[in-house]
């Protein structure tokens, strides 16, 4: 099972509103983590999945944005009033337990379903929450010791997967490895894996920083016919790498390498909801705001996991 990775930013909710239709219901299960203090976008969007069958799990405790906290009841009781259906989802790590277990045990008490996002090995017994948990989320198998990871029950491995650079123009032009966690998981890595995750065409670094590039940069993913790994391709624009001007112009440069890498990989689906808006953007020579193209690179990677689960 598939476990995307999104934070709740504008681009973020509206690929997985878009692209939702495309997904296999028993196969996706995205992980939203708020960041926006106007909940009426989640909200929407949470709606539009369950009507497409998917009951997304939100991260009631955020730990970045404007709802950062280490209490999950106010978002809870926010969401829960609403008539839409998801997972709460509880971030947990070695200094929050206090204020969480109380709210843990309301849930079982209640009956109700529940995830965790652990962030480390934590030291108090928490086999009771586990146990009982629908999955529980650790974030880079590498950062737990094993005898924790193995013990826990319903296990999802989240990964960094995106090689993020400081700079556009450091980005190789040359397709790099991306990932190989929707093979691995069925080995499984830890011993009660159920799943995977990632944060998609972006790292898990949290910023709200942007900005006019020099370089404008577009990301593609895709799986590898001959072995099944899955690599990103990164196309650039190369005119005038030390101006900010002509954003459009450099757009359009990235999008037709972009295009024309496409045409000569067989093993890059040209056919997702996301690839083909590509296709129309480069047809009619139009630009959009660089979010755009990463909601449709969002789009087309979860769409080519779930196609290939």
């Amino acid at each position: 099972m598939y476990f995307p990775y999104l934070r709740g930013k504008q681009n973020e909710l509206a690929a997985l509103k878009e692209v939702v239709s495309r997904l296999k219901v028993d196969k996706v299960y995205p992980v939203v983590e708020p960041v926006k203090s106007n909940t009426k976008p989640l909200l929407k969007t949470i709606s539009i999945l369950n009507d497409n069958g998917i009951i997304p799990h939100i991260i009631v405790n955020p730990e970045v944005g404007d709802l950062a906290t280490d209490s999950p009841d106010h978002l809870y009781n926010t969401i829960s009033k609403e008539s839409v259906k998801f997972v709460p989802c509880i971030r947990l790590n070695n200094q929050n337990i206090t204020n969480t277990q109380t709210f843990l045990n309301q849930l079982i008490d209640r009956g109700l379903e529940f995830s965790l996002l652990l962030q480390e090995d934590i030291l108090s017994n928490i086999n009771s929450f586990t146990a009982k948990a629908r999955a529980n989320l650790i974030i880079d198998q590498s950062r737990y010791s094993h005898t924790f990871a193995n013990l826990i029950p319903n296990c999802v491995i989240i990964s960094s997967s995106f090689p993020t650079k400081d700079k556009n123009a450091n980005y190789n032009s040359i397709p790099q490895f991306f990932s190989d966690a929707h093979i691995t998981y069925k080995v499984p890595l830890v011993q009660n894996q159920i799943g995977f995750g990632d944060y998609l065409i972006i790292d898990n670094a949290w910023s709200t920083n942007g900005g006019p590039a020099y370089v404008v940069a577009l990301h593609i993913t895709y799986i590898e016919n001959s072995n099944l790994n899955m690599y990103v391709k990164h196309s650039l624009s190369i005119t005038n790498p030390s101006s900010q001007s002509d954003i459009a112009g450099k757009f359009q440069e990235a999008l037709n390498e972009m295009i024309q890498f496409a045409n000569q990989t067989p093993s890059l689906d040209q056919n997702t909801l996301g690839f083909q808006e590509y296709i129309d953007i480069h047809k009619r020579k139009s630009f959009h705001a660089l979010g755009i193209p990463k909601k449709l690179s969002m789009m087309h990677h979860m769409e080519t996991i779930s196609n290939y689960l």
